[in-house]
């Protein structure tokens, strides 16, 4: 197992041992998260003056993963979508030489912002942040391969990948161009070793992190008509360190640039967005957890006036509140208030959520 770690096919420091292992080159992990909350709106209940009353299975996924051979990984995994389908979330072939060098072929994340890379089960902020709009197949996943790597001495990673992105006979993307991706970061405290990063170490790591990431595909935005390239880039950063007495506190922000080539595509954003979430986990247990207060402040700015675009909508919002963490972040209930405003005359939204959020191996 402790090679599995070094060469980063898991995603999550909960891993320990196999749930199914024929030897150190042939074994499976099989894992399985959910997230089910209750929300309340004002003036959102059906007779527009009441406020709303909804409980939903946000999301559900079966993980597996594993090792075929001493250079051979797998990862297949599925999540129920919001019409209570079953899809597929990731499926991919790894070859794992070493550290420095590791190949992954199929249905998997792009490199893309942090936040994306630890989405949607391990994220910053209480709801996947609004401000990161990279186009995807589903769940920001894209079909492709990638390149991906450590290097000095685990602290700098790269990830170098080329995905189908925008494609299809009626999209603006005829010539069939691939999209290119790409992203570095780099660690000056403890390393972070595995193709995914986590939001949360729950202080088991002291992290300061940096990175970037750029996005580049021809023809990728606009219409059939009117096509233009499609690009897009951000800058991130994470804090988390256990301070004296055992409480941990973190801190993130993320800076997000798009553009469509001035194309007014109706899907994808010419503008910029960020977030920004700091959090302090008190050492001490009450009860079966502890107690974990957290803010966050988003907003994405659209940079042109297209009233007909799903990506013109402008958003500022902040959140309020507190995780309860029962095994860490792993197993938490969020509570929180959240109040967002937007443009395009859509109404401005007041609530409050509580979540049941669970992310576990066996």
């Amino acid at each position: 197992m402790p090679a599995l770690l070094s060469l980063g096919v898991l995603s999550s420091p909960a891993y320990a041992d196999p749930t199914f292992a024929r030897n150190d080159d042939q074994f499976i992990n099989i894992g399985v998260a959910a997230r089910a909350s209750y929300r309340s709106e004002k003036d959102a209940a059906p007779n527009g003056k009441d406020r709303s009353n909804d409980f939903d299975i946000e999301s559900a996924r079966l993980y597996t993963n594993g090792k075929l051979h001493k250079y051979v990984s797998f990862e297949l995994n599925t999540e129920k979508d919001a019409n209570d389908d079953i899809k597929l979330l990731d499926g991919r072939i790894g070859l794992a030489l070493n550290e420095h060098f590791n190949i992954f072929v199929g249905r998997f994340l792009p490199p893309a912002s942090r936040a994306s890379a630890s989405a949607p089960y391990y994220p910053p902020t209480f709801d996947y942040p609004f401000s990161e709009q990279a186009p995807s197949k589903f769940a920001g996943r894209d079909n492709g391969a990638s390149v991906w790597g450590v290097l000095l001495n685990q602290k700098l990673k790269y990830h170098v990948g080329a995905f189908e992105g925008r494609s299809g006979s009626t999209t603006s993307n005829q010539s069939d161009n691939l999209s290119f991706s790409g992203r570095l970061s780099y660690n000056f405290w403890d390393a972070e070793p595995g193709f995914y990063n986590i939001a949360s170490y729950d202080g088991a790591k002291d992290i300061l992190a940096v990175g970037a990431s750029y996005r580049f595909q021809k023809d990728g935005a606009g219409t059939l008509a009117n096509p233009g390239d499609y690009r897009y880039w951000n800058v991130d950063g994470r804090l988390e360190k256990a301070i004296t007495g055992g409480g941990v506190i973190g801190a993130e922000g993320s800076y997000y640039r798009y553009d469509n080539d001035n194309t007014q595509d109706p899907d994808i954003a010419k503008g910029k967005g960020f977030f920004l979430t700091g959090s302090y986990a008190f050492p001490q247990e009450i009860g079966i957890g502890k107690i974990q207060p957290k803010f966050v402040y988003e907003q994405f700015k659209n940079d042109e006036n297209n009233a007909l675009a799903i990506a013109g909508l402008e958003r500022k919002r902040y959140d309020l509140g507190f995780s309860y963490l029962i095994n860490g972040s792993n197993l938490r209930i969020d509570t929180y208030y959240y109040k967002e405003t937007r443009n395009l005359g859509q109404p401005d939204i007041d609530g409050i959520a509580v979540r049941f959020h669970i992310a576990h191996f066996f």
